[in-house]
């Protein structure tokens, strides 16, 4: 049984938390233009734009005539299940770490800079998810949760510490676990089989099926641009650390 296989098996026998109908249809509905307009508001200022060219401070004075032209294309997207090749293009470049010796490969991390036409559709599909998120995911997750922080566990944590000293049998252990670059390793066909096992279906599973369909980048060195690649987490990285290292 190859890994695949082995995948549907294990979600298919596991009982995860699902959407209701109501939930699953309000995913799916068409993009509105108030969506639009309040992720055009939050677009934060003074970051690199995308490979366009456009910052977030050209959409927000210019919303009024762009909201329009972003509605009808996200009903296109809606209808096609396909996006424009300018939503896939990203520019990959370092980024130095805060107080860290900048003479050194290791204290730089690379980061993507995609479009703010995509990183809008993106927002909005990201803002639906939100308000069910804390029915599907658990409530020990405290990680990109709305209204949860850190501490939350940290204070779980102590708790239980404190619990277990009040035991007689003491046979007990704390571990802390990190999964080495978790979001990276996450594959696809896996993603997209726990959402549908969720109850998110539909075209909105379509639209985030065709955004992870053929990402490129372009690695940006010293200035200039290297030859287009798929934008594959790992090998993105790997190539701009050799770069820079040799650099």
């Amino acid at each position: 049984m190859d890994n695949l296989e082995e995948m549907h098996k294990f979600l298919d026998s596991y009982n995860l938390p699902k959407l209701t109908q109501e939930e699953a249809d309000n995913l799916n509905r068409p993009v509105t233009r108030k969506e639009i307009e309040t992720a055009i508001k939050n677009i934060p200022k003074n970051k690199t734009p995308g490979p366009d060219g456009f910052p977030g401070e050209f959409y927000q004075p210019f919303r009024e005539d762009l909201i329009p032209i972003l509605f009808k294309l996200f009903q296109k997207i809606r209808k096609d299940g396909t996006l424009p090749d300018t939503f896939y293009e990203a520019n990959i470049t370092l980024i130095p770490k805060p107080d860290k010796d900048t003479t050194k490969k290791e204290n730089y991390k690379p980061i993507s800079l995609m479009n703010i036409d995509a990183k809008i559709l993106n927002k909005i599909l990201a803002t639906r998810i939100q308000q069910f998120i804390k029915r599907i995911i658990h409530h020990d997750k405290v990680g990109f949760i709305p209204g949860t922080q850190g501490w939350f566990n940290i204070r779980k944590s102590i708790n239980v510490i404190h619990h277990i000293n009040k035991l007689r049998n003491k046979n007990h252990m704390v571990i802390s676990i990190d999964a080495e670059k978790a979001f990276d390793k996450i594959q696809q066909p896996f993603m997209i089989k726990t959402r549908n096992k969720m109850g998110i279906e539909g075209k909105y599973l379509n639209i985030i099926k065709a955004i992870y369909d053929k990402p490129i980048a372009n690695i940006i060195l010293n200035g200039q641009k290297l030859n287009t690649i798929p934008r594959k987490q790992e090998r993105d990285k790997d190539a701009l650390y050799h770069h820079s290292y040799l650099t």
